[in-house]
Formats: C-alpha cells, sequence, structure tokens
C-alpha cells in the first residue's frame, strides 16, 4: 500500500539523534493512526556512522557516497519517498504527540504550500525557537548610510516581536519558515521545483520558500504541531559548518539582492551593532514579568530571537546552556501586546 507520508530524516554524523527522531515518528504513525514511511539519508558520515544508522531500521535507507549538503540529501530521499505528502526533516528534532497529525492536516489545504511546527528548544518545552525570520536588505542599507537610532531599532526589533509572539501563539501565514521540518504535498515541489544544491548548508529552505510564495501558495506555521529541536547540536560537532553556512549565506544573497546587494549587506555585517543599552548580566534569567516575554539571540538586534513567556521567573534551561558555543548573547525582556522593548541584558558564555 502506498502511504500518505513520507518522513524524510537527512543525517550527517548524527546516529544518536537520527534514533530519537525515527523512534518519535514510529511512535507518531501508532498513536495518531498514519500510514508513513521514513526515508533515513546518510550524507557520507563514513562506514562506522553508516552501519548504526542501518541498524534504525528505517523504512528506506540512503547512505550517499558524498555529502550533498542537507539540500542534497533531501533531494535524495525525495526521489526514493513515496508518499503524497512529505515531511522534511533535520535529524535533531523528536516530534511530540499529536505534531504528526496536525502538520498533515495543514499539508492537506490546497493553499498551502509549506507548513512548519513550533520547535521547542528545551527538554522542558519552554524556549520557544524562532518560527521564520525573511531576509531584509533595507536595515543594512540604513546602517551603512548611517541611519541609526534607538527608535528605529527598536520598531525594528518590535515588529518582529509582534509577529514571533503571534505566530508561537496563533500560527498562521508567515513570510519565511525556519527549516528543521517542513511538511509539503509533493505536488508543491511538482511546482516549485526541489531544493537547490549548491546552498552547502543552510538557506536552501529559505531560497525554496522563496519559490513557493512566488507560486503563489502560502506558508503555514502550525503551533498545535510540538516538536523538540537541539537546534546546533549536531551542526557544532561538524568543524565544516561554520565555512558551509557562510557560503550559503554569501550565495543566497547575491541571488535574491544581485553582487551589489551582498556586498552591502557585508559591509553591514561587519560594522559595531552591540545595542548601547545592554547590561551586562553574570547569568542568563530574568524575573517574572507577566504579560511580558524575553529574547535571546547571539545578533546585537535580537533578531532573529528563542523566546518565553515570563509568566514565571527565567532561568536559562541547563540542557540548553551545556550546548551553546561561547559567545556574546543578548537577552531582552518586551511587552508582549505590542512587542515594546522593557530591557536589554548581556551575558557572555565563556565555556
Amino acid at each position: 500500500m502506498t502511504p500518505e507520508l513520507s518522513v524524510i530524516v537527512v543525517s550527517h554524523r548524527s546516529a544518536a539523534e537520527s534514533a530519537a527522531c525515527l523512534a518519535s515518528v514510529r511512535e507518531a504513525f501508532a498513536r495518531e493512526s498514519v500510514a508513513g514511511e521514513t526515508v533515513l539519508v546518510d550524507c557520507a558520515s563514513g562506514a562506522d556512522e553508516a552501519a548504526r544508522l542501518a541498524a534504525l531500521s528505517a523504512d528506506v535507507f540512503l547512505p550517499l557516497p558524498e555529502n550533498r549538503g542537507y539540500a542534497g540529501g533531501l533531494n535524495a530521499g525525495l526521489a526514493r519517498a513515496r508518499g503524497k505528502i512529505l515531511f522534511l526533516c533535520n535529524a535533531d528534532v523528536v516530534f511530540l504527540p499529536g505534531a504528526v497529525a496536525a502538520l498533515l492536516a495543514a499539508a492537506r489545504e490546497p493553499s498551502v504550500g509549506a507548513a512548519a511546527p513550533l520547535a521547542f528548544w528545551d527538554e522542558g518545552l519552554r524556549l520557544r525557537l524562532p518560527p521564520g525570520d525573511a531576509p531584509r536588505l533595507g536595515p543594512a542599507l540604513a546602517r551603512l548610510a548611517g541611519i541609526r537610532s534607538r527608535g528605529l531599532e527598536h520598531r525594528r526589533f518590535e515588529a518582529f516581536a509582534r509577529e514571533s509572539v503571534r505566530l508561537w501563539t496563533a500560527g498562521g501565514s508567515a513570510r519565511h519558515l525556519v527549516g528543521a521540518v517542513l511538511a509539503a504535498r509533493r505536488e508543491v515541489f511538482d511546482r516549485a521545483g526541489r531544493l537547490d544544491e549548491r546552498f552547502p548548508f543552510e538557506y536552501e529552505e529559505t531560497e525554496w520558500e522563496d519559490r513557493v510564495r512566488k507560486a503563489g501558495l502560502e506558508l503555514r506555521f502550525v503551533p498545535a504541531a510540538r516538536i523538540r529541536h537541539r537546534w546546533a547540536a549536531s551542526a557544532d560537532r561538524n568543524p565544516e559548518s561554520a565555512a558551509r553556512r557562510a557560503a550559503s549565506r554569501r550565495l543566497y544573497r547575491e541571488m535574491r539582492w544581485g553582487r551589489a546587494g551582498r556586498r552591502a549587506l557585508e559591509r553591514a555585517d561587519a560594522m559595531p551593532q552591540a545595542p548601547p543599552d545592554a547590561r551586562s548580566v553574570a547569568a542568563p534569567e530574568a524575573a517574572a514579568r507577566p504579560g511580558a516575554w524575553i529574547a535571546l539571540s547571539t545578533n546585537p538586534s535580537l533578531i532573529p530571537f528563542a523566546g518565553a513567556p515570563l509568566e514565571e521567573p527565567f532561568r536559562l534551561p541547563e540542557d540548553v546552556r551545556r550546548r551553546l558555543p561561547p559567545a556574546t548573547w543578548y537577552l531582552r525582556t518586551f511587552r508582549a501586546s505590542d512587542g515594546f522593548p522593557l530591557e536589554t541584558l548581556r551575558w557572555e558564555k565563556t565555556a
């Protein structure tokens, strides 16, 4: 019998994460009465890793002889998948109860080109990862022109914060979706095409979503579909990830805005952006503040950010803290109603 759903999981040196992901998918198939199959793709992780993945007993296992990147892994999986609906899935995600059924329902709608779940970063399911972030050229050009003010930066943040809270709480249409899990009908790929394998790491889903929107289809965020995403857990083990991400960012910017736009964005990236009102703190925490949220980001603009409501005191979950790379992290409390910034903090993660 042809399955309705194919879940394609792409792994690169991520056998442990792939095992947890596939287990959660199988549980969902049984619990939610879904006729589905699992397709596991390994992007040239080596013989030992391939043996560990083969032992996971996916319905289809594809060990690729070369690392074609996430886009190439997904395309290989798409070529073998049989389902009418396809989930494109990072290895480091776990589907929570009801997530598969909720994403299936959204993907079945003819107007929807792709649907994405609400992703939690921590095991306690409090800290939400960004629902999406549409790249923009305007703010970078404003910085280059010297058009900077605290009010302008705050208005940009307020707009992003309002949109993030709306999607996290109510869901709906989005300009872009984060690609940890994307659900789409096979016919969407017939209309928009497959993923562009010139992107070695990240931005492949952003460029594909641009094509989905140009085809007149909606990008839908579905908060009823909940996953846990151990963001950066596997990427941090791969020393080439930073260089591959930089190459993808450069390619996407040039494809969308041309060489001049790409160069402008790179110059803007090099400019100091630290928020002048940030107060240094020894720990990433905040007091309870009903009606407010907290944002966490390495980006000085705090766009995009992970967020959590402040109905109770916040302290960065220990399972997330252990995985964070050393960096300067910014935290900002803001009003949920309008995104207005209340306080900005700076925390140095040293080890």
